[in-house]
């Protein structure tokens, strides 16, 4: 049965590294098992076996990566053996990859606040590689961009569809549509409000020069377009990246949640409403520590 699995495979044009990683793989579980390719298991067999990968009586545990990809050839075999009749039983069903315990919070990256400064240093001394660009005008809707990122908590797709007419300078507030069409209002911290009044003003000069500005009523613009979207926003941030660091417009929102929940010591749910999180599990995210935050504390402890 194992060898007609793995004819299948050849016949969909798989890679031959794939196909022999694919029988090695399942060939592991099924002698650690001892049973033939065709005897039943069960999930609970399943699982008893990954906890041996991870908790060996003898040598090193196997890595993550590796345990995840047998449990991707074991998926592939099963669902093929009960697709064609081979077997009545998938064991493979409830078994999930493993996450390692730092998994979800290093997906989340945010930036310090002695890189948030590097980073307005980089803004002012990038230099303009577009020819015909006003080296003032982009520098001060670039800044004014990653002010609004960092400290309103946006979505790539809001700050792009950020109307003027959704700022009120005078009340120092911001209405955004966020996913599924939700509204909510955004408060301007006196930092935000005195960038957005800067760049407003600049912007009103502009318009007395571009027709497409003039025209424009959105509040962010770009060289031809009277909006920027969301993909020259993309594309304006990464290219102030570092080598060892790339710069995506969602880290800006990361910062803003992290910052925002240090301000309202860890209040959960003013972070979840600002940022228009519909599920606070989010949010709680944010509250794990990066790694630096980690061995900062651990050097912190008392020295003898």
């Amino acid at each position: 049965m194992l060898e007609e699995y793995i004819a299948n495979l050849q016949k969909k044009d798989k890679t031959s590294k794939t196909v022999i990683s694919y029988r090695n793989d399942i060939l592991i579980f099924l002698e650690d098992l001892h049973i033939r390719p065709d005897g039943f298991v069960t999930a609970t067999d399943v699982r008893k076996w990954i906890h041996g990968l991870l908790h060996p009586q003898e040598g090193k545990p196997l890595a993550i990566t590796t345990i995840n990809r047998r449990l991707n050839a074991l998926r592939s075999f099963y669902s093929w053996a009960v697709k064609h009749k081979k077997l009545q039983h998938n064991p493979m069903v409830e078994i999930k990859n493993i996450k390692s315990a730092d998994e979800d919070s290093e997906k989340i990256m945010w930036l310090t606040e002695e890189e948030f400064e590097d980073l307005l240093n980089r803004v002012r001394k990038t230099p303009v590689k577009s020819r015909g660009v006003d080296p003032e005008e982009k520098y001060c809707r670039d800044r004014a961009i990653i002010y609004l990122l960092t400290y309103a908590g946006l979505r790539v797709d809001e700050l792009s569809n950020v109307k003027l007419t959704d700022l009120d300078m005078e009340l120092r507030r911001i209405r955004i549509v966020g996913k599924g069409r939700k509204i909510r209002t955004v408060p301007m911290s006196n930092t935000l409000w005195q960038e957005l009044y800067d760049w407003l003003m600049f912007r009103a000069e502009m318009s007395n020069r571009k027709p497409h500005v003039e025209e424009s009523s959105y509040v962010f613009y770009s060289q031809r377009s009277p909006q920027f979207t969301v993909r020259g926003i993309q594309a304006m941030i990464e290219s102030y990246s570092l080598p060892k660091k790339k710069l995506t417009p969602h880290m800006f929102r990361h910062t803003f949640c992290k910052w925002m929940l240090k301000a309202t010591n860890n209040d959960i749910e003013k972070v979840r409403r600002l940022a228009g999180h519909s599920n606070i599990s989010t949010t709680a995210k944010y509250l794990r520590d990066s790694y630096s935050d980690l061995a900062d504390a651990v050097e912190a402890m008392p020295k003898f």
